[in-house]
């Protein structure tokens, strides 16, 4: 048994260095070319203020964020001459509603109003406020009233919006 002890071991030999060479040899596998972090998510909130039928400008408009990013307090942005707001806010959270306030000289404060859970990346909406000035009494009130109609939405531009980053805590044990 000799003879074939020495033939099996050198049969072994080779088989084991054969693949202990490839092993330290072979090239690592590629790997993949990093991808770039996904785009952010911009959540817009715009609209229209307005009484009757004339746009309020120079409104302040408030959104502040409910759920997990409460914290962070309100977002302002003031309309412009037709009543327009625009805000953009990066990094609002799944789990996020808002709360949206409107607040101008000489009118009655508009809102709360609530936007549910989870929010749409564009949200529009549009507030109507009420003068703080009693309406005519039925005697002084013309005939024919003139019909109102609401004004036409001008949107801001890009460079008119809040632009704000939402920094979410995490939650305390």
């Amino acid at each position: 048994m000799g003879k074939f002890g020495n033939w099996f071991a050198g049969v072994a030999a080779t088989v084991i260095s054969g693949v202990a060479i490839w092993y330290f040899t072979k090239t690592p596998a590629p790997t993949p070319p990093p991808q770039p972090p996904p785009a952010p998510i911009v959540t817009t909130f715009e609209g229209m203020v307005y009484s009757g039928d004339t746009p309020v400008p120079n409104a302040m408009v408030a959104v502040e964020l409910t759920g997990d990013a409460a914290s962070n307090g309100p977002v302002h942005n003031v309309t412009d001459a037709h009543g327009s707001y625009l805000i953009n806010l990066t990094g609002v959270p799944q789990a996020a509603g808002a709360t949206l306030t409107v607040a101008a000289t000489g009118y009655r404060e508009g809102g709360p109003e609530s936007l549910s859970m989870p929010l749409q990346q564009d949200n529009r909406l549009d507030v109507a406020l009420a003068p703080l000035t009693k309406p005519p009494a039925i005697a002084e009130m013309p005939a024919h009233p003139p019909v109102k109609h609401m004004p036409v939405y001008v949107r801001k531009n890009a460079a008119q919006a809040t632009q704000f980053r939402i920094q979410v805590r995490p939650n305390k044990p």
